[in-house]
């Protein structure tokens, strides 16, 4: 074997390692993948994890009474538009379809 087609079938095999080594990696581009997975098991083990912890959202009583205000008006906006449907539905003659309780 010629030393062209050495060096050929060296790069060739040690681009495939490269990739197929990329490709097994946590983040070889798995989009539904997050890699918090293995980070509490390590810290709750005791082992130092290579990324570090982010640090968690601290939810106070003013951010949850916001969000739940937040929450009551999207709650009444969804009533009101439900209804204003129902009203034009029932004024122009088409028949309301009620969910089947299962």
């Amino acid at each position: 074997m010629s030393l062209t087609k050495k060096w050929k079938v060296i790069l060739a095999s040690l681009s495939f390692a490269l990739l197929t080594a990329c490709a097994g990696s946590s983040g070889g581009g798995s989009e539904g993948y997050s890699g918090d997975d293995g980070d509490e098991a390590a810290s709750v083990e005791g082992g130092s994890s290579s990324k570090p912890s982010k640090p968690k959202e601290v939810i106070d009583e003013n951010k949850l009474k916001k969000t739940e205000d937040e929450a009551m008006a999207a709650n009444e906006e969804n009533h009101k538009l439900r209804k204003e449907i129902f009203d034009a539905k029932n004024k122009l003659g088409i028949p309301v379809e009620r969910p089947d309780a299962e």
